[in-house]
């Protein structure tokens, strides 16, 4: 049986989160998945609305729905890798936004290489309904 994030429920769908932290739990699970082939459960911790962005490690700036989730498609497909583990996390929880902050810390293999990840990180969640969902997600190499 495939492992899944403990957020994510067994078709697929996210579960109702009760906290800013239990999305954070799940997507840094998500994250790990992604590296093993799987960007499925990362898909489904997202906000689809057109106004969310991803500005990935490699310093491109996505807006909306569709490139992210074809870049998140992308790097399940062509990156392994991992553990990648968050640190340092600090998270801001209001009534219907919330931010994180943290390092991300681990490895991933690009070209049969081991390149180390040491990235800082800010994440931005809409409460959608009863869910948080990730707006945004910021990285930039340290």
């Amino acid at each position: 049986m495939a492992h899944r994030p403990s957020g994510i429920t067994a078709n697929g769908r996210m579960k109702q989160m009760s906290s800013l932290q239990d999305a954070t739990t799940s997507f840094y699970e998500a994250l790990n998945l992604v590296l093993k082939g799987d960007a499925e459960p990362m898909l489904n911790l997202w906000s689809q609305a057109a106004d969310v962005t991803y500005m990935s490690p490699l310093g491109e700036l996505l807006i909306g729905w569709a490139p992210i989730e074809a870049s998140w498609r992308d790097q399940a497909a062509n990156l392994r890798g991992g553990p990648i583990i968050p640190e340092a996390v600090h998270v801001i929880e209001a009534s219907e936004m919330g931010i994180v902050a943290n390092f991300e810390r681990g490895s991933v293999v690009i070209n049969a290489e081991s390149v180390p990840v040491d990235i800082r990180a800010t994440s931005v969640y809409r409460r959608e309904g009863n869910r948080w969902l990730m707006v945004g997600h910021h990285t930039d190499r340290l």
